[in-house]
């Protein structure tokens, strides 16, 4: 089998480029690996002690991995800036989660986006199915996309091996994890969004020379098409009319329709709004003030891949267009070994073609770069939810040093099933997976955006509606995925001998708003037949009564399987539980004392002693095991720095900034022919 890519071995100065990348980044990792780690707050939430630089950068980091390298200039390669759109619609649901639903998650002091739902809601089955469903979909999309995407790189570009190389990569991305918590997370995503940026940005310029500009893409990529296109009597091979267009007719199948933007819209706020892996970097910041600034550094970095991959990918074809515009699948198959397309390697291929010596091992770097980002992130993210939503729900009176043992241990589970996944990754041969993402998002996000925005907007939801919602949306974006699956798409030549139903050609941004709409009616109506939650109980859970200064009563759960919230505890009167049991120092002491593995003796000195000690350290409970009677031993939210009144309104001025230049980049790469946009409708 042919392929596009020549590979290369590396030249000294790309070598120098990885070993100082690597240096920097180890070097970085131990230094934040000591900071904030001995406690619950600090290795979950970095002890709230980050700033918005930060910030910003983790969560752009967190967001960006090797999928958004491979699959935005792969889109841009295939269909132009379409898939851009989900870029810049970055810029408002930002500003959505800064200045709507961070200032109720403060105010709720939670770990979790499930612990969050607990409060408001009560009960603990919501709390119980939205945690699983945060680790399926981190671990069988999030993570194996990353993976997928960082392996193509790898293994077309250098000819690695591709098990060992990605192995690697996930035991480096854990050490940081296991070792440091968030901070460590946080201060590795800074300096990977740096490299990230800055070898993004070079070649970009690289390949705006190479083709003459950005008019000049503009002008050559509807012609950049194969020699074996030119031939064919079909249009497939060609790029679409609108390739230059954020916003497509509503029939249009190589990008966003125009109504879909909404259904895309309610992804973002489901994404950046409620999924644990985003809001958890925001959390972090020391006050509210800083969490909206990490925000508006977000937002204005979420520009930069319009530019930085998406028109890469379209310079990409031009310059290279019978092995990027392949048409058939046999001339696909000889090219890249996928019948489909070969727009998936158009980055590696310009990153071998096109880049000096040198350079190249940055790129390498930034490939690096984005995958142990993102996998950090997913790490470090899955653990908390898994200690804090789970672990202690079966273990109330667990001490401190417990939870920070367990979230420590659960991220090594998470590596081995990381590496575990890397064989059903290669045997997925067309890159599907970055498109398989994007669909199975649209089934099961829209539920629990719904319930998000619901929660935080309407006191009158409750804990019945809420559940009922969330399963009638399960149920049936599960019915449209196992529908869809059981077809499969033909070739273009073949487009004519589709048999798929024209429920299933509905397309899945607009499917994603019909189910938002469903659940949230759902959820409306049974929520107002039956009873509502006490107003004691929402006290600051809701966005229009943040200034309240009391605090919400907590909500009991009823006894039974079904673990449904209790919402007539006051006519029962029933004595409420707190679902963590404080225990003393000493108690907490003792317990970490009779498990000797991590418990070192001084009065005896030797190799075992040692061993426990380094052991002890690298699971964070070195300080666990003092004998300090200074009161109960129970998982605290560190406290928040007072706000400036000064540095929040350039907050809120920026925050106009960004509506105004994201309204002003939607509008500037739009195609205006409206009549194209309605002539097939």
């Amino acid at each position: 089998m042919a392929n596009a890519i020549t590979t290369f071995s590396l030249h000294w100065a790309d070598i120098l480029v990885l070993v100082a990348y690597f240096a920097v980044v180890i070097g970085f990792g131990i230094w934040s690996s000591c900071k904030n780690r001995g406690s619950v707050g600090g290795y979950f939430l970095a002890g709230r002690t980050m700033t918005f630089l930060p910030v910003g950068a983790s969560l752009f980091a967190s967001n960006i991995g090797s999928g958004h390298f491979i699959g935005l200039a792969g889109s841009g390669a295939s269909n132009g800036i379409g898939m851009a759109g989900y870029e810049l619609n970055a810029g408002y649901v930002l500003i959505i989660l800064g200045w709507i639903f961070l200032p109720v998650y403060t105010k709720a002091d939670v770990y979790t986006m499930p612990e969050f739902l607990k409060k408001r809601f009560g009960g603990d089955r919501i709390r119980f199915y939205l945690t699983i469903l945060a680790l399926i979909l981190s671990i069988f999309t999030k993570i194996s996309v990353d993976l997928y995407s960082g392996a193509i790189f790898l293994k077309q570009a250098l000819g690695w091996n591709m098990y060992v190389s990605v192995i690697v990569l996930v035991a480096l991305a854990a050490v940081f994890t296991i070792g440091g918590g968030l901070s460590a997370v946080i201060w590795t995503d800074f300096v990977q969004t740096i490299i990230m940026v800055i070898s993004a940005f070079i070649l970009m310029i690289i390949c705006y020379i190479k083709v003459g500009g950005l008019q000049l893409i503009k002008e050559l990529y509807p012609y950049a098409v194969a020699e074996t296109t030119l031939f064919n009597d079909t249009n497939c091979g060609l790029p679409p009319e609108d390739y230059f267009s954020l916003i497509r007719p509503l029939d249009s199948a190589n990008g966003p329709p125009w109504i879909g933007l909404i259904g895309m819209t309610l992804l973002s706020i489901w994404y950046w709004c409620s999924d644990q892996v985003i809001v958890q970097r925001a959390l972090a910041a020391k006050n509210l003030t800083h969490a909206q600034a990490g925000c508006i550094v977000a937002s204005y970095l979420k520009y930069l891949p319009l530019f930085l991959m998406v028109i890469p990918g379209m310079a990409a074809r031009i310059l290279f267009q019978d092995k990027i515009g392949c048409s058939t699948p046999q001339t696909c198959k000889e090219i890249c070994g996928n019948e489909a397309s070969c727009a998936d390697i158009a980055y590696p291929l310009i990153v071998i073609e096109l880049m000096p010596n040198g350079l190249r091992g940055l790129m390498l770097a930034c490939m690096i770069a984005a995958l142990m980002s993102s996998l950090t992130s997913i790490f470090n993210s899955s653990a908390t939810i898994f200690t804090i939503d789970i672990w202690q729900r079966f273990r109330s009176k667990a001490p401190q040093w417990e939870l920070l043992i367990v979230g420590r241990i659960f991220t090594l589970i998470l590596v081995g099933i990381s590496i575990l996944w890397i064989p059903i990754l290669s045997a997925a041969q067309g890159g599907k997976l970055f498109e398989y993402m994007q669909t199975v998002t649209s089934f099961l996000a829209p539920p629990i955006c719904a319930i998000y925005i619901l929660a935080i907007l309407w006191k009158r939801i409750n804990e019945e509606g809420a559940f009922w919602g969330l399963i009638c949306g399960l149920v049936i974006g599960l019915i449209r995925f196992i529908w869809e699956f059981s077809y499969s798409i033909p070739p273009c030549q073949l487009s004519v001998t589709d048999q798929r139903p024209e429920a299933i050609k509905f397309h899945f941004l607009n499917f994603a708003l019909l189910l938002f709409v469903l659940t949230c009616l759902v959820t409306i109506i049974i929520s107002l037949l039956t009873r509502p939650i006490p107003e004691q109980c929402l006290h600051g859970l809701n966005v229009f009564d943040l200034d309240n200064p009391l605090k919400p009563t907590p909500i009991p759960t009823k006894p039974g399987r079904w673990h449904k919230a209790d919402t007539a505890f006051e006519d029962n009167d029933i004595r409420r539980k707190s679902p963590i049991h404080p225990i003393s120092r000493a108690e907490s002491t003792a317990a970490l004392r009779k498990y000797g593995l991590f418990y070192a003796d001084p009065s005896n000195k030797n190799v075992k002693y040692y061993s426990k000690i380094i052991l002890s350290w690298i699971c964070g409970v070195e300080h666990q095991a003092e004998d300090h009677n200074t009161g109960a031993v129970i998982p605290t939210m560190p406290p928040l720095v007072s706000e400036n009144l000064f540095w929040k309104r350039i907050c809120n001025i920026n925050a106009i900034i960004i509506l105004a230049l994201s309204t002003f980049l939607w509008a500037f790469f739009t195609d205006y022919r409206i009549d194209k946009m309605y002539r097939n409708t």
